[in-house]
């Protein structure tokens, strides 16, 4: 296999497992249950793309205020208000979702419209926080493929690298809510929490990502005051006692 230019996620546990990173320019899902750290996860990457490697880099929220994201990094290590090539956006963008009745027409626009930033910015790296709500306005699920691969053609034709969240449901070892976002998607990065007696395990996966050879072991994590850290070297799940 022909090794692919790649980006560094900023976690360098994570890289290890990628073999070394995300290949270049492509669309990436971060899947998992609530509060399993999927928008940290996507925050490390825009802001250590700023931080260490100089690349321009767009979060668009589609859940929460951009002042309420500066608040929630800086808790987890991340003072995003000191990197002016991180752009944060929130807001009017994000209301759009709330409109279930607007038309396909009006997702053609703010998919325009993540074009236009994108290309205003200079972005090399892109994070949208969620694609859910994205999908939700759609009666069908071709509708919400074809939206899904309109969006990361974009994305793909503005040579960026980025990751869309996705939410699933808890205790579950699904990809993605609708069944199809990982086919459309180049990889997935899944963040498991798993309830083994009175203990919830967080757990982190490479599921999928085309063109690499990737780790396919499931490593523990813990989201801390400097963000998630992966532990290769301890067991994900306690082992059962043997009577």
């Amino acid at each position: 296999m022909i090794k692919m230019p790649s980006v560094s996620t900023g976690i360098k546990e994570l890289d290890n497992m990628l073999d070394g990173g995300i290949p270049k320019g492509r669309v990436v899902l971060v899947s998992g249950s609530s509060g399993t750290g999927k928008t940290t996860l996507g925050m490390h990457f825009v802001y250590n793309g700023v931080k260490k490697f100089n690349e321009p880099g767009i979060f668009i929220t589609l859940e929460q205020g951009k002042e309420k994201v500066l608040e929630d990094m800086k808790s987890v290590g991340m003072n995003l208000e000191s990197l002016s090539d991180l752009k944060i956006i929130g807001g009017q963008i994000a209301e759009v979702l709330y409109y279930k009745d607007k038309t396909k027409a009006k997702i053609e626009d703010f998919i325009a419209e993540v074009d236009e930033i994108i290309r205003a910015s200079g972005a090399k790296r892109v994070v949208i926080d969620s694609v859910n709500l994205l999908l939700m306005l759609f009666k069908t699920d071709e509708e919400r493929r074809n939206a899904l691969l309109s969006l990361s053609k974009i994305l793909s034709k503005n040579n960026c690298t980025a990751f869309l969240t996705c939410e699933v449901r808890e205790n579950t070892f699904d990809l993605s809510w609708y069944g199809f976002e990982e086919f459309v998607a180049d990889g997935v990065i899944t963040l498991y929490n798993l309830k083994q007696e009175a203990v919830f395990h967080q757990g982190i996966a490479v599921r999928k990502m085309r063109g690499v050879n990737h780790s396919k072991n499931i490593y523990p994590y813990r989201i801390t005051k400097d963000g998630i850290k992966i532990y290769p070297d301890e067991p994900w799940l306690a082992t059962e006692k043997v009577e």
